[in-house]
Formats: C-alpha cells, sequence, structure tokens
C-alpha cells in the first residue's frame, strides 16, 4: 500500500512545477476522521443542568455551533495553502479519506 503511494507521488507532476533543484519535498498525511456533532442538550444533562442547552450553544459556538463541514474542510486546506502545502493525493484508507500534502523543502538561511 505505501509503495504504492510512493509511487503515485513520484508520478504526480503538479501543474507549472518546474525542476527540481535537488532541494526535495517536505509531506504532510492528515486523515480526516467524522465526529458525531456534540449534543449540547446531552451536555446540559452531564452537567447537572448548571447550564442550559442555549447557554452552552451560545457560549461555545464552535464546539455546540452544528457548524458546515465542508466548510471547515475548505477552511483547512485553505490555512494549509497558505504555508505552502500542495493537495497531491486523497487516498481511502479504512473508509476515511487520507490526504497527502507536499511543499518543497524549506532549505536552512545561510548564517
Amino acid at each position: 500500500m505505501l509503495n504504492r503511494l510512493r509511487q503515485r507521488l513520484h508520478r504526480t507532476k503538479p501543474q507549472g512545477a518546474t525542476p527540481m533543484t535537488g532541494q526535495g519535498w517536505d509531506y504532510k498525511v492528515v486523515q480526516m476522521v467524522a465526529h458525531e456533532p456534540a449534543d449540547p442538550n446531552d451536555a446540559s444533562k452531564r452537567l447537572g443542568g448548571a447550564l442550559s442547552a442555549e447557554a452552552l450553544r451560545s457560549q461555545f459556538p464552535e464546539h455546540y455551533g452544528g457548524g458546515n463541514g465542508r466548510q471547515q474542510i475548505n477552511e483547512f486546506l485553505n490555512r494549509l495553502g497558505e504555508d505552502h502545502w500542495e493537495l497531491v493525493q486523497v487516498q481511502q484508507i479504512g473508509g476515511l479519506p487520507l490526504m497527502i500534502f507536499k511543499r518543497p523543502k524549506q532549505l536552512p538561511s545561510p548564517p
């Protein structure tokens, strides 16, 4: 499996890519994992009603807001793109997408 991924990565050449200058690549592997959205009603019950579901939703919108999964993935990919990571492959492993990114290796600055 890993050898097939390596072969595909070496065959994959992004559009507009320049020939390698000997500096190499850095790779990042990310496996997406889906989680059930947090339920503020269950959390309120676990807290013995100390905080209502509405209070939890308003105080912790990032956790109980029921965010748009596609928007979250889009924001994640844009953050990686800002750091010069390029998505080069998506592979299904165990029913979950495994994403492989690469970027030119950053050479150390001269002293």
